[in-house]
């Protein structure tokens, strides 16, 4: 299969589940009242929200920084934040055409080549799956039942009892007891399957991109910022929460749960960076706090939105300053 087939299949399911959860989400909406829900939020909290997300994408990009350096290569974090911002912007428009857009931008601006920045931010991606598992499972313990409730909710129409969710966990905890139990007893045969060789050979890359970090001159610092970045993606969502009336009434481990199902449908491929998907998992985490439907999604659009409009405003005009300081550095040269 030639690379532009896989490409065009790739953007047809993602667009196609983007477009799938948008008629789900918005089929029954009505539209003057989404309107009318989101105008009377208190925009200090979403202002105070997007300054939190802002400093995000600036610990990202001073976190890329000590990467590039352990690789010889001296990217100031200005131009590091351009480049971050570039990104997700591109990812609004092209469905994951960011990292590439990212690296891009240092090579006009660092001249820094776009595999060595690629290779960084697969290193990214895999310290953030890891520290994203380790809060979604921290999570899921903390609100278990709650998780139950999701799931039963969505499947049935219905919230789940007591009982169903205490028999649900018992089935897990057997079912996750006896696929130990198989793999055990199995061990010997599944080690030469292909199946085995390939998932062992993707748990190894995921090592190796973690064990990358001790390449870095300040791992501690890596890992703390790593972290910081994960907590200011909490704290947004918390404040967001104080801008309507409907979710001022949930606490922070409320906040949690909400933030924890939201990412499943920012994970989940679609279109603008989520649309579609991360309106119905954040609608439907929403419904388990009493948050009706409409407020759910007056909610997941405004959050959304604003992020879209702020970072596509931002990454525009760091693409100007990109495109700008790349003419000066061209004038430099032929001057020299």
């Amino acid at each position: 299969m030639s690379t532009n087939l896989k490409s065009a299949i790739q953007f047809i399911v993602i667009t196609l589940t983007g477009g799938i959860f948008m008629y789900f989400v918005f089929k029954d909406t009505n539209w003057t009242d989404l309107i009318i829900r989101m105008q009377s939020a208190n925009l200090t909290w979403l202002f105070f929200a997007m300054v939190v997300c802002v400093i995000s994408h600036w610990i990202r990009a001073y976190r890329a920084t000590l990467l590039y350096d352990a690789m010889g290569y001296h990217v100031g974090t200005i131009n590091s934040f351009y480049a971050v911002l570039i990104g997700y912007m591109m990812n609004y428009i092209i469905p994951r055409a960011g990292e590439v857009s990212r690296c891009a931008s240092l090579a006009k601006t660092d001249k820094m080549p776009l595999e060595k920045s690629l290779g960084t931010v697969v290193t990214e991606r895999i310290v953030d799956m890891v520290l994203l598992l380790m809060i979604l499972g921290f999570i899921f313990l903390l609100q278990f039942d709650m998780f139950i409730g999701f799931i039963t909710k969505s499947i049935n129409e219905r919230g789940a009892s007591t009982n169903e969710g205490s028999i649900l966990k018992w089935i897990l905890l057997i079912v996750f007891g006896s696929i130990v139990l198989l793999i055990f007893v199995l061990r010997k045969r599944l080690k030469n399957s292909p199946l085995f060789v390939k998932f062992f050979s993707l748990i190894q890359g995921f090592a190796d991109g973690l064990l990358s970090i001790r390449h870095i001159k300040k791992p501690m610092l890596f890992i703390l910022l790593s972290i910081l970045i994960w907590v200011c993606y909490i704290f947004m969502m918390y404040l967001c929460l104080f801008a309507m009336e409907a979710t001022s009434h949930l606490s922070f481990v409320d906040c949690l749960t909400v933030f924890a199902i939201g990412t499943l449908g920012v994970v989940l491929p679609a279109p603008g960076a989520g649309a579609g998907t991360y309106h119905f998992f954040v609608m439907q985490s929403l419904l388990l706090f009493g948050v009706a439907k409409e407020d759910g999604i007056a909610y997941a659009t405004m959050v959304h939105g604003a992020q879209m409009i702020l970072l596509l405003a931002l990454g525009a005009v760091a693409s100007l300053l990109v495109l700008v300081q790349q003419k000066r550095t061209k004038t430099n040269e032929q001057i020299q």
